[in-house]
């Protein structure tokens, strides 16, 4: 009950959260140009590479202790301060790097803009955290909510006042701040600015571990932006920027969300020493009838897609678009891996598989850039390859499972989606996939498909449909 609680919060401030982040997208994609965006883009790309010292992981750290101890969180906050501090410094000082790299002043100035992200950052730390420890997701989903009204609306207001690329930096300081304001006022009891060193040797610990994960993933993904900025253009940075983004608009709006909730529920199990074993059969079963549909369909209409909703300077975004969707259904196959690997208390091994991942990973996508945007996407879906031949022994081995017990989920699955996208995708067909495919005959086939994969979803009995059935009939119960 607990877990459909907070999945309901989570998932309905996500809903929205998607909906405010599509609308907004749309909008700045008409006031701004590929190269704007670009401009931006690469920007953040260098602020992420600077950011691997953030990735110490002491959010999951707070969440994974069986016991929260004052020294540690003392230590956990001093050390995050310390981190973000460095990071605002290095933002600064690198700001000028990241103008030279690419000979634009605006990736300088939108650094500049940006440096107060980190510090904002240490006011929320530790409310923020203890309050997803306790698992009260309406908090959190209530804050992510304000914080992306009030960052999204501020780019809109500025983009159209004439800020350009600037828009976006100020945007996101913006929701920064109100996001803060909103954890310190709702996790007031858990505000706490006592340093401590006490519990540095596990921080410590658990930080490298974390920096090795996280941090070779950051950093490979933002060093892969800025070499198809500096190899194929600013310009085409941002149609890749805007079809990444896309992508990720049902990527963080489904698999993150779901996973933020049951990471939380696998760690008390771990605690508890329970097998998880068919917590993550259940994982995967419905991720992948729930995603893997979203993905393909999104592969299939990505052209009339970007036409209608971004216009025609955006189209050359569409195929780079169909093929992360490709890679993101890969990934989706194994969920929840890095989770798995903090709550069992593995990260050393992790650590020792990303920095394998990521540098073929990176190798893959630098190859793809030679050949164009089509070609650097294409780099991502090799990469989801090799997370799977790499991650999978160790998957089964933390859940108790074995892949053959997976193959009837994932054909399963694949079923559902062939019912799901079949619609669109024979429309799509009989116009060869052309951008220009008729609205008036591709809206219909998509509402055709959605029906008919709820109707299987129920039919067949699956988890995810007897979900959907369980959550109609409390409504109706409802007063």
């Amino acid at each position: 009950m607990a877990i459909r609680r907070n999945l309901a919060w989570i998932g309905l401030s996500q809903a929205f959260f998607l909906i405010l982040n599509f609308a907004s997208s749309v909008v700045i994609a008409r006031l701004l140009s590929p190269h704007e965006i670009g401009v931006y883009a690469i920007a953040m790309a260098v602020i992420g590479i600077l950011a691997t010292v953030q990735t110490f992981g002491l959010h999951g750290l707070i969440i994974r202790e069986p016991k929260v101890t004052p020294t540690v969180v003392r230590t956990a906050f001093t050390v995050n301060a310390a981190i973000s501090l460095a990071l605002s410094g290095l933002i600064v000082l690198f700001s000028q790097v990241g103008g030279s790299f690419l000979r634009e002043d605006g990736v300088r100035r939108v650094m500049l803009a940006l440096w107060p992200l980190p510090l904002i950052g240490i006011l929320d730390f530790l409310p923020a955290s203890r309050l997803e420890r306790a698992a009260n997701f309406r908090a959190v989903a209530l804050v992510g909510l304000t914080r992306g009204v009030v960052s999204q609306g501020t780019t809109i207001l500025l983009a159209l006042q004439g800020q350009s690329y600037m828009s976006m930096a100020y945007g996101q300081i913006a929701g920064a701040l109100t996001g803060a304001a909103a954890f310190n006022v709702i996790g007031r009891d858990f505000i706490s600015l006592q340093l401590g060193f006490r519990e540095w040797r596990r921080v410590l610990a658990f930080g490298l571990n974390s920096v090795s994960i996280f941090g070779v993933h950051s950093v490979t993904a933002r060093i892969s932006e800025a070499l198809l900025g500096r190899i194929v253009g600013l310009t085409a940075l941002g149609l890749y920027s805007r079809a990444s983004n896309l992508n990720n608009l049902i990527w963080e709006n489904g698999h993150v969300v779901i996973g933020r909730v049951l990471f939380v529920e696998i760690a008390a199990q771990k605690r508890a020493g329970q097998s998880l074993r068919q917590t993550y059969f259940t994982v995967i079963e419905v991720l992948t009838a729930l995603l893997w549909p979203a993905f393909a369909g999104l592969a299939i209409c990505s052209g009339p897609f970007i036409l209608q909703v971004y216009g025609s300077k955006w189209v050359a975004a569409s195929h780079p678009l169909s093929l992360l969707a490709i890679a993101a259904m890969l990934h989706v196959a194994i969920s929840l891996t890095w989770d798995l690997f903090i709550v069992s208390g593995e990260t050393a091994t992790q650590a020792k598989l990303e920095f394998v991942r990521a540098g073929g990973g990176l190798a893959m996508f630098i190859v793809g850039c030679l050949f164009g945007l089509t070609g650097a996407a294409a780099g991502r879906i090799g990469d989801g390859v090799l997370s799977i031949w790499l991650y999978r022994p160790y998957i089964d081995r933390m859940t108790e499972t074995r892949l053959p017990e997976f193959i009837p989920i994932y054909l399963r699955s694949a079923a559902i989606t062939i019912v799901a996208v079949w619609p669109a995708a024979l429309v799509m067909l009989c116009f060869r996939f052309s951008e220009h495919t008729p609205l008036g005959l591709l809206l219909p086939a998509i509402v055709v498909g959605v029906a008919l994969w709820i109707v299987t979803l129920i039919i067949t009995k699956h988890p995810l449909g007897a979900e959907m059935v369980k959550f109609v009939r409390r409504l109706n119960a409802s007063p």
